[in-house]
């Protein structure tokens, strides 16, 4: 498998609830980054796996507007900050 970049986004359903989308990413069949840790998050939350690695959050508290993310490179544990604002 190719290179495919792993990736964070923040998006509102037709409900109005909140998603976190992570993506891992993958290079030569190894995922990128790590998968992100919400044990420190007290928001209730429901999580969606997917068979190509990525997760899909939605957060019920509906007042989220900006999420910030700490992407770890697997094996080199090097961080990558993001911050996700909804607009």
């Amino acid at each position: 498998m190719k290179y495919i970049p792993g990736f964070v986004a923040m998006y509102k359903d037709d409900a109005e609830y909140i998603h976190l989308y992570f993506f891992p990413g993958v290079n030569n069949n190894t995922t990128i980054y790590n998968s992100i840790d919400l044990s420190d998050i007290h928001i209730q939350y429901d999580e969606t796996k997917y068979d190509d690695g990525a997760i899909d959050y939605k957060f019920y508290n509906k007042n989220i507007y900006k999420i910030y993310c700490k992407l770890i490179e697997t094996g080199s544990n090097k961080e990558h900050f993001k911050t996700l604002i909804y607009k």
